[in-house]
């Protein structure tokens, strides 16, 4: 175990050789066994940490874009929504919170967010919880500039850094320099007086590149560079912990390195408003799940629009077909360059409120599979060799995941609804029609309308639901929750408990 710069050939002079070169002189090695995928990914977080367990209203809707720009703007959107019957638990304000968008000094625009506590207790008392976009630099021409350099909260450098084309209006001065206590505290003031005034979370975006001509108080910049992302999300993630209490802490970052797992959650950054984007969105995520993290998102339907990066919408099939996935990742957010409500998009947005309707309806599922994560070496979202590790044909399949132990999901990742499905062995239940089949074995050219994807449950599974609508968690009542089983019993989705209101035919 090292942060040192380190580069890998793995079976590139054979299949079975892996090599190394580590740039520092001493070397932590470990060796990590155990009898199952899953025990070995226990073994590692005994090492490195477990998972934090996440609040609840997290496993509902967020709503987000590049960015909203006034408090009356997410006013609308959270009306819209409600009018309409979407449920909605979070509004991220991204960019544009500050009085000039990107220029991160911790503070509400006061022309654009005037009486911010109001602001966000009128959010509260909806059901809503506001988290707010930053990052850990500090610009030029701000109010904490000259504090960060006068105390050395800025790593001292030769040139200011480049941090790509997104930044070419602003010009920063490098990053914060969370190997200096002092700089620590200094930040988690800033983050403390908007979570007293009630965000509910922070999204500690970047952290992955950080000025190499500097001179950081506690490592050199080689040692530094991957170790960054933990420290400045510890931070991040302790003082919403300190002020919020255990239960609610939590955080949204993209960077990571080993041990990020034990401060949640993690979201797959800027991807493509692809199909291939989707897939490799959900590629990356089940990755993440066989390095020790527990909770995972992405941006749906995408983040970056094609071929116009800040301008192009993502077409309809693609946003409801990543809807879809998202409601069986742990964690379900809209962002993007463009606008993600689903209101936006009408000739999907009916579609799209059946599909929340049903995620928050399974909601007490994912929390259980959320808790049972932070307890073992399981993520929310599998890869199936962590339940077939012995089945060769699962360990090449990246377009397929378990939800927690039950749900095998199989997303539409193509315009033309067709795709291949595995069923892994053991015997499975039709989501929609309660039809068994018996697995081992490929289900080929299954076509999926719009309104559907492929979707099995393990049979005789019995899973914790919300048997009925509402329009945030802050709705649900824990008395309320009922098992739906899986077994003689199901005659189909449309005759469950959750087909008496959510229409998926």
């Amino acid at each position: 175990m090292t942060s040192a710069h380190v580069r890998l050939s793995l079976a590139d002079v054979s299949t079975r050789a892996a090599q190394a070169v580590v740039e520092e002189d001493g070397l932590d090695l470990f060796f990590i066994g155990g009898s199952s995928i899953e025990q070995i990914v226990w073994n590692y977080r005994r090492i490195t940490g477990f998972p934090s367990d996440v609040p609840l209203w997290s496993y509902g809707t967020w709503m987000s874009r590049m960015s909203y720009f006034t408090s009356d703007e997410t006013r609308l959107v959270v009306k819209k929504m409600r009018e309409r019957g979407y449920p909605l638990d979070v509004i991220h304000i991204d960019t544009g919170w500050f009085e000039k968008d990107w220029k991160c000094e911790w503070e509400f625009s006061s022309s654009r967010f005037p009486s911010p506590a109001a602001y966000l207790k009128e959010m509260e008392d909806k059901g809503i919880k506001v988290t707010l976009w930053q990052f850990p630099c500090i610009a030029k021409d701000t109010k904490h500039y000259e504090t960060a350099q006068r105390f050395r909260y800025v790593a001292p450098k030769s040139d200011h850094v480049a941090l790509g084309s997104n930044f070419s209006e602003v010009e920063f001065d490098g990053n914060i320099d969370f190997t200096n206590p002092e700089a620590v505290a200094w930040y988690q003031l800033l983050l403390a007086k908007l979570l007293k005034l009630g965000v509910a979370a922070i999204k500690t975006d970047f952290g992955e590149v950080i000025e190499e001509h500097a001179s950081y108080f506690g490592l050199p910049y080689r040692k530094l560079h991957n170790l960054y992302a933990l420290l400045y999300q510890k931070a991040a993630y302790e003082i919403t912990k300190e002020v919020k209490g255990p239960a609610e802490a939590m955080i949204w970052a993209r960077a990571g390195w080993i041990g990020c797992q034990r401060y949640p959650i993690h979201w797959s950054g800027d991807c493509a408003c692809s199909w291939d984007g989707m897939a490799g969105s959900l590629r990356g995520g089940l990755h993440l799940g066989l390095s020790g993290f527990a909770f995972w998102s992405h941006d749906v339907p995408g983040f970056q629009g094609i071929p116009s990066f800040m301008n192009s919408r993502p077409d309809s099939d693609l946003y409801i077909r990543w809807t879809q996935m998202g409601v069986f990742t742990s964690h379900l957010r809209y962002h993007g360059t463009t606008p993600r409500e689903p209101y936006e998009y009408p000739k999907v947005a009916s579609m799209a409120r059946e599909w929340l309707k049903l995620r928050y309806a399974l909601i007490p599922y994912l929390a259980q599979a959320g808790r049972q994560a932070t307890k073992s070496g399981f993520p929310v979202l599998r890869a199936l060799i962590f339940h077939h590790e012995k089945d060769p044909i699962c360990w090449s399949i990246d377009d397929e995941f378990y939800c927690g132990d039950a749900f095998l999901v199989a997303p539409v990742m193509q315009a033309n609804g067709i795709r291949d499905v595995y069923l892994p062995t053991g015997e499975w239940v039709d989501f929609y029609s309660g039809e068994v089949l018996s697995g081992g074995v490929w289900l080929k050219s299954i076509y999926s309308p719009l309104i559907r994807m492929p979707l099995f449950v393990k049979r005789n599974s019995v899973i914790p639901v919300y048997p009925e609508p509402v329009q945030c968690t802050a709705e649900m009542e824990s008395g309320k929750v009922q098992q739906l089983r899986f077994d003689h019993t199901y005659t189909g989705f449309s005759d469950s408990v959750l087909g008496k209101f959510i229409d998926l035919s």
